[in-house]
């Protein structure tokens, strides 16, 4: 018996005579709840289509109290609230800004402090939408991660005037409005596999949160970190680059791929990546960049024996392509 959950679109499979409340705990999601008798209202839920049993009585329409109710069928039901595992509620908040450093490439490092009070909840390499002066809103990886607690840092890429407008709001105004978190390209935990970064221009905040909150877990795997710019002035100072040299685990890898004469590394960073490494079968991988960059990158790696369900990047979600 399959029970779909409106507006979120979650599916739950609930075993011969389970009622919704209990599927939902059993399989570790948040949901509004309190008593189990159908008195309290909080888990109300309003059933679209399918059949439930309530109190003795089968309904097909209108309210029902998932504490009570028993699926006879496949339904649909609008429940508010309701959080899958690993999902975290996506809030509005005005933070205060508290630095814009310009650190090289065009790029500025901003940092923003969450009122106090109720933290924010993230998972490592999540994003926030950042509003415009115009009242429009942008996505902006988090490079902070979550043990630093209310810091929100973001990296900025000012070549459009667009960006250089909205820099120059926030340390004007001293205030930004977010939305966050969102994105599911990120750690909930520490993977039990190595890891493959691989980072185009300002995709290196995704992967910093998600380096820090894997070296501030105490993961000793090896972390390899690629990243990539079109042009050598193009790197930009990263806060933990130094740190990272020093972890034993964490191999950091710069590809320039438009400046011959550019004395490191040259090339994509896909083939840095199939050059070093024989097994990428053995490793979890998160890309970062355009759709056409991770695209590319992904079908060179799978063509290399990557595996494609531990291939993550959160274009996967919102620039699909058939097949992915």
């Amino acid at each position: 018996m399959k029970v779909t959950l409106q507006p979120s679109g979650h599916i739950i499979e609930l075993l011969p005579g389970e009622r919704i409340i209990d599927a939902v705990r059993r399989l570790g999601f948040d949901a509004p709840q309190s008593c189990r008798n159908g008195n309290c209202h909080i888990c109300a839920a309003n059933l679209i289509s399918g059949r439930v049993l309530q109190h003795g009585t089968e309904r097909s329409r209108g309210e029902l109290f998932t504490c009570i109710a028993e699926p006879l069928e496949d339904c649909e039901v609008e429940w508010q609230g309701v959080l899958a595992p690993d999902e975290l509620p996506l809030r509005q908040l005005a933070c205060q800004v508290i630095d814009i450093e310009d650190v090289g490439g065009d790029v500025c490092r901003v940092l923003l402090r969450t009122p106090a009070g109720k933290p924010l909840r993230y998972h490592a390499g999540q994003y926030l939408l950042l509003e415009r002066p115009d009242g429009e809103l942008s996505a902006f990886s988090i490079a902070s991660a979550p043990h630093e607690e209310r810091l929100l840092e973001l990296h900025i890429l000012t070549r459009e005037p667009s960006t250089r407008e909205l820099v120059e709001h926030l340390r004007t105004q001293r205030l930004a409005r977010v939305r966050a978190p969102l994105g599911d390209c990120c750690l909930p935990r520490v993977p039990e596999r190595p890891l493959v970064m691989i980072a185009a221009g300002t995709g290196l905040a995704q992967m910093q949160s998600m380096a820090q909150f894997c070296l501030h877990q105490g993961f000793s795997l090896p972390l390899h970190l690629y990243w990539g710019v079109r042009h050598p002035d193009d790197f930009y100072r990263a806060p933990h680059w130094q740190q990272w040299q020093q972890e034993p685990q964490v191999y950091l890898h710069q590809v320039v791929s438009d400046t011959p004469e550019w004395e490191g590394r040259q090339g994509m960073l896909c083939e840095a990546v199939c050059e070093d490494l024989t097994s990428l079968a053995d490793y979890e991988i998160y890309l970062c960049g355009s759709p056409p960059m991770v695209y590319a990158t992904l079908d060179a790696l799978l063509a290399a024996g990557a595996v494609q369900e531990q291939v993550h990047s959160d274009v996967f979600a919102y620039a699909p392509r058939d097949g992915v």
